[in-house]
């Protein structure tokens, strides 16, 4: 049963909704707390994330190549953003103990660095950028995927993304010529 069907069938029988669930709790969760670093805020948004998916589940529609996991990831996105509109409490990438879901080939040289420099590089960044790299590495989503989270092209989102990684690249490299 592919994502369309899977959907429909949950519109209106709520069982099928539980397979969905399942489908997405994980990045979602992931997600979120790339956005909070804190597992009890993780946890409460998340269930929140997905209470506001069953209830407007009826109302998504399959619309101009739109898909369902833009249109979840997009309500996580503004769970995390009333969240901090509400609170005034945003993260502080100080307390970042995790970093090891920023790894990847092309950046092998981050370990080489210094948590705390990740960290500071992070901090350093947009919030498009940190958002962008988060879905990408946190979320483990594609190109263009988050290009229907972020309501912006695939060509928009690889710019953006690009920009986030060699700005990151040259904050890195700066920081390990500078301890050797």
């Amino acid at each position: 049963m592919d994502e369309r069907e899977l959907v429909e069938r949950a519109k209106k029988d709520k069982k099928y909704f539980g397979i969905l669930y399942e489908m997405y709790f994980e990045k979602i969760y992931t997600y979120i707390y790339y956005r909070t670093f804190n597992h009890p805020i993780t946890e409460d948004l998340t269930s929140e994330t997905f209470m506001k998916v069953l209830k407007s589940l009826d109302k998504f529609k399959w619309k101009d190549g739109g898909s369902f996991s833009a249109w979840i990831f997009r309500i996580a996105q503004n769970v995390v953003n009333d969240y901090y509109r509400y609170k005034k409490d945003f993260v502080d990438i100080e307390k970042i103990s995790d970093t090891s879901w920023f790894k990847n080939p092309e950046e092998i040289l981050l370990d080489k660095v210094d948590k705390d420099i990740i960290k500071i590089a992070l901090k350093k960044l947009t919030k498009d950028q940190q958002e962008v790299v988060i879905l990408r590495y946190g979320a483990n989503m594609k190109f263009h995927e988050i290009a229907k989270v972020k309501n912006k092209s695939d060509v928009a989102v690889r710019a953006l993304f690009f920009r986030a990684m060699h700005s990151l690249k040259e904050m890195l490299l700066k920081e390990v010529h500078e301890s050797e």
